[in-house]
């Protein structure tokens, strides 16, 4: 009862904050009531709060673009462009909250640390390595979740899919910068090593702890989210050369044929983007007991926050 009663008081006042950034005013529950209606989103609904819904609703577009391409061959409108993607550079934390989350983020510091001090400033290098270990974790717990689904005998209800999924969004992005690098042969090695480190590290740590395999994933996606920052910045410093982006990643992203690095690296980020609030909300949902539950995608939120707000605008307008 009192964690119950702790969950809601920390809920709301979440919404207090939500609303006083919208400039409204009242009592606490009024603010609770008033913050869900001007975001557009029920009560207890949002699972991905540590983000904000601009936020939230740029990376869901940025990804179903690329999704819907890849499916049907046609963008999801309205198009974007590199130009909106520019606002994906401010940098989300999903705070650890218990034991299994400092586990999570201690141990992608040190993987962090790690693959800097042998990297360094070699961020397109860096990238290699980094989708080489990315690539592990989608397809590794999807197995463990086949598995599940064949022990228990009951319908996975959508994890298989979309872990799949995120890990051939980062093995191609591990093929672009392959072909974008030409990495020596130590660096192969390294890479090599890495990834079968962290197999078998990840393969224990899903078997043990899917809440604690959910949140690494989703801080090393922070630490990606990071290093692709920094990427950025090393191109517009001009310490890595602009060139043209290759045909892989041009036929991949749907890029005009002018494109260029820089724009390979800002839609790489996105889906970084997507990738860590994913894996958070897995986690999430894991320790909440849903672990049978059909996940949230980030777009059907988006979706179902303008629902509500267009809902709750037409019934203002209506009592007006």
């Amino acid at each position: 009862m009192l964690a119950s009663q702790l969950g809601r008081t920390s809920l709301v006042r979440g919404m207090q904050m939500q609303a006083a950034r919208a400039g409204v005013q009242g009592s606490l529950a009024e603010v609770a009531l008033k913050a869900t209606q001007a975001r557009g989103f029920h009560l207890l609904r949002r699972k991905y709060d540590w983000v904000e819904p601009e936020a939230e609703e740029l990376i869901a577009k940025a990804y179903e673009r690329h999704k819907r391409y890849q499916e049907v061959g046609e963008s999801f409108p309205p198009a974007l462009s590199c130009e909106n993607l520019e606002a994906l550079g401010k940098v989300y934390h999903y705070e650890p909250k218990n034991l299994r989350d400092k586990i999570a983020y201690n141990t992608v510091q040190v993987l962090e640390k790690f693959m800097f001090l042998f990297f360094r400033e070699k961020y397109d290098h860096h990238a290699v390595c980094l989708e080489t270990v990315a690539a592990v974790p989608g397809i590794v717990a999807s197995a463990h979740r086949h598995l599940r689904s064949l022990r228990t005998m009951k319908r996975d209800h959508g994890w298989i899919a979309s872990l799949q999924e995120e890990a051939e969004n980062e093995r191609l992005h591990l093929l672009i910068w392959m072909q974008h690098t030409k990495p020596t042969f130590i660096e192969r090695a390294f890479v090599m090593t890495a990834q079968a480190a962290f197999v078998t590290f990840y393969t224990g740590m899903y078997a043990l702890s899917p809440v604690t395999a959910h949140r690494t994933v989703g801080y090393l996606e922070e630490a990606a989210h990071k290093a692709y920052n920094d990427y950025l910045e090393a191109i517009d410093k001009g310490d890595i050369p602009n060139v043209p982006a290759l045909v892989i990643a041009k036929n991949y992203y749907h890029l005009p044929e002018d494109a260029t690095l820089r724009d390979v690296v800002l839609h790489v980020r996105a889906d970084e983007c997507m990738h860590r609030d994913f894996n958070h909300h897995l986690s999430d949902l894991i320790q909440s007991g849903g672990i049978d539950d059909h996940p949230t995608e980030m777009i059907d939120e988006v979706n179902e926050m303008k629902t509500n707000k267009a809902t709750s605008d037409t019934k203002q307008t209506a009592s007006a």
